[in-house]
């Protein structure tokens, strides 16, 4: 009597859960989307495998039972899971097509392919970071593509949690307020979501996209302390594959020319190249400068006739190369000037501050993986003290190629 009950009774509970997967089923089938579609199945599911798990204790079967059991715990661990990739995936989808159908929506990172200047800008929130995004929309004026790269630290084990397509809110709002920025100067910007090492993950970036320019925060720390803290503006700008604007924290965008120092070194041609290339995007007018000082000869200040003779030929040095470097760039001799017993870093300063520079140029001297980090003195000064922003070019930088 009492096994015909539970016969009776698990067959009941069998039928309802059955019912319920059937209802589930149903709603996969008929709801209008994927959200819909999950949430009624997502309803009746759990309730359903624990309900053909009670049906399948009236058996007595312990073979049954265990199986009904198991089927249950992996229902109950994948469930939520899988239903939170696919409506993830679902979500992304409907992004991408709303991107492509809206004029307005911002463009794919993979489209910063168009005729302007490509600008790759870093963005965290931080001062120093709206102050390089301020610089870059200035520059998109003149037909810049600028996509804005947000690198979110890490989220730990497991590895897919660390993914850059886990929904960070605080990522997407830094994104949005970014593209706002841009959006003032009549330009749409990309966005690139990034989650690891700021440095490692910007450069990977600029491999990707491959744009002329990289743009960077800096907080004004002293070369010293940057060296020791590892400052993100300056690693960039020390192993990047493209030119990298660095502004500082009090740096502007001047109305004068483009500023870049020479000294004959293929480095600091790979630097006048580059500016070379700024100019023709931004048309603000180049301004070449060799700095060098008189060669002190001992005797030779005792003898008036020989020290002039000696300034003479350093004077001839300093023009010839001026004329080789504008007859490489095909800018105007004009567009040159010596700047004699100054160092290099004093006479590139001066200049910028005299001309009101839009920008200034140098070289990254440094080599091998420390000295590029750091950048070398000669950088970091300019760095520190310049009055406009400051475009660094790495040895063998893609956009210092003439074209």
């Amino acid at each position: 009597m009492i096994e015909s009950a539970l016969d009776v009774l698990g067959a009941g509970v069998l039928g309802l859960g059955l019912l319920l997967a059937t209802i589930g089923l149903y709603g996969l089938l008929r709801m209008p989307d994927i959200f819909d579609q999950l949430h009624a199945a997502g309803l009746v599911t759990g309730p359903a495998v624990l309900v053909i798990l009670l049906a399948s204790v009236s058996t007595g079967s312990a073979d049954i039972v265990t199986s009904a059991a198991l089927v249950f715990v992996f229902v109950l661990v994948t469930a939520p899971l899988a239903g939170h990739t696919i409506a993830r995936a679902a979500w992304l989808l409907a992004g991408a097509d709303d991107d492509d159908a809206s004029p307005g929506a911002p463009p794919r990172a993979d489209s910063l392919s168009g005729d302007g200047m490509r600008t790759l800008v870093a963005y965290d929130g931080s001062d120093a970071a709206k102050r390089a995004l301020g610089v870059a929309a200035q520059l998109a004026a003149s037909g810049a593509d600028i996509a804005v790269a947000n690198v979110a630290p890490p989220l730990g084990e497991p590895d897919f949690a660390g993914s850059p397509e886990v929904e960070d809110p605080e990522q997407e709002m830094l994104l949005a307020e970014a593209r706002s920025e841009v959006a003032r100067s009549g330009t749409a910007a990309v966005t690139v979501r990034r989650r690891g090492d700021a440095v490692t993950e910007l450069l990977a970036a600029a491999e990707e996209l491959e744009p002329e320019l990289i743009v960077v925060g800096s907080r004004g720390r002293g070369p010293l302390t940057a060296a020791l803290l590892g400052s993100v503006s300056a690693a960039v700008a020390g192993r990047a594959n493209a030119p990298v604007l660095v502004v500082g924290p009090t740096a502007v965008l001047g109305e004068g020319p483009i500023v870049v120092g020479v000294d004959g070194s293929e480095a600091s041609l790979d630097a006048a190249r580059a500016a070379a290339r700024l100019d023709r995007s931004l048309g603000r007018g180049l301004e070449v400068v060799h700095s060098y000082t008189l060669r002190p000869i001992p005797g030779a200040s005792a003898v008036p006739e020989a020290r002039a003779e000696l300034a003479q030929v350093d004077e001839q040095r300093a023009e010839e190369l001026l004329a080789g470097v504008a007859d490489a760039l095909g800018v105007p001799r004009e567009a040159t000037q010596t700047v004699r017993n100054g160092s290099e870093p004093a006479a590139l300063l001066g200049l910028a501050r005299d001309l009101d520079a839009t920008l200034l140029v140098v070289a990254s001297r440094g080599r091998g993986a420390v000295r590029a980090a750091l950048l070398g003195s000669f950088s970091m000064s300019i760095l520190a003290d310049a009055p406009c922003p400051v475009v660094v070019v790495p040895p063998g930088a893609r956009a210092s190629s003439p074209g």
